[in-house]
């Protein structure tokens, strides 16, 4: 059973992620993944396998916003559920341009992490990303 020192070192890590990918902290974003993560994204064939395609994704992510990609994570509900332990929340990511006013709210949706307990701490297993809008995503 989840405790609620788990909830929290758990939207620790949801937030963590988005830290660490937004601001190009790739050594920190690798430890916050389990060996064999995998997302999936909603009526998108492109998969990301593994910590190195999650933080090269991370990096194409930061390339194409010239270092203004923002993650902001809300809404998380915690919950266990035969025997797996998932973190349920909505996304907005943002490029945040160059000057004041130029911010665009590039995609929405959810997504839902599966998350393992390790022994130095909780980490992404699995995440599945539904998103508002359709998307393209090729890198």
């Amino acid at each position: 059973m989840i405790t609620l020192e788990d909830k929290i070192a758990i939207g620790e890590l949801v937030a963590r992620f988005a830290h660490c990918s937004d601001y190009g902290d790739w050594s920190a974003l690798e430890k916050l993944y389990t060996p064999d993560v995998e997302t999936e994204m909603e009526g998108v064939a492109l998969c990301f396998r593994g910590i190195a395609e999650q933080v090269e994704h991370a990096k194409v992510s930061e390339r194409h916003a010239e270092g203004k990609n923002r993650h902001y994570n809300f809404n998380l509900v915690v919950s266990e559920e035969g025997g797996q332990v998932f973190a349920d929340y909505m996304f907005m990511n943002v490029n945040a341009g160059h000057v004041a006013m130029g911010a665009k709210i590039v995609v929405t949706g959810r997504m839902r992490d599966t998350v393992v307990k390790m022994a130095d701490g909780w980490k992404i297993a699995r995440r599945f990303v539904r998103f508002d809008q359709n998307v393209d995503v090729t890198e």
